[in-house]
């Protein structure tokens, strides 16, 4: 699998410190709000791998892996943070609170044999940068074909520190 061709599900996700996590799969979109940074509970960091988790929830919920076929299981995921990106590869990190974060993603990979593999874009690469910054007409003008905003609800062990918008 480490030398297959990602798929390209049109994954991107972004976090902004003041706002929340943005997550865009295929044509869906979704935006958490969070608060992350100094003198919260949670960094950056953990944001990051969140909103990873939670494009994985999305992309389960609206069946968006099962198309890809058996032949090629490794799916591309778009980050502009070089940290979640090496996380996310790496498939650990220094922070116990991002580790938490990660064991429930690759559970989750486990269970529906997949693999992520991601890449870093830049900010103004990132289509779901608009988004985590509370732009909705920023990001629908930028990316006219996320028609359709997610109905997939929060991972449990996120409910209460993430509020849906």
């Amino acid at each position: 699998i480490s030398h297959q061709k990602a798929t390209d599900i049109g994954w991107w996700d972004d976090v902004s410190s003041s706002f929340g996590v943005s997550i865009v799969v295929g044509r869906l979109w979704g935006m958490p709000g969070i608060t992350v940074g100094p003198h919260q509970q949670f960094d950056i960091g953990w944001a990051e791998a969140v909103a990873v988790e939670i494009g994985l929830q999305m992309a389960c919920h609206h069946d968006l892996l099962h198309p890809q076929g058996v032949h090629n299981r490794k799916i591309l995921v778009r980050s502009d943070n070089s940290g979640v990106v090496q996380v996310v590869n790496r498939g650990r990190s220094r922070s116990h609170d991002t580790n938490t974060v990660l064991r429930r993603i690759y559970l989750s990979l486990a269970d529906h044999n997949i693999h992520l593999a991601a890449e870093h874009v830049t900010s103004t690469e990132n289509v779901a940068d608009p988004l985590s910054r509370g732009d909705v007409p920023g990001f629908l003008a930028r990316f006219p074909s996320a028609t359709m905003q997610s109905d997939c609800s929060l991972p449990r062990d996120l409910q209460s520190l993430l509020t849906l918008w």
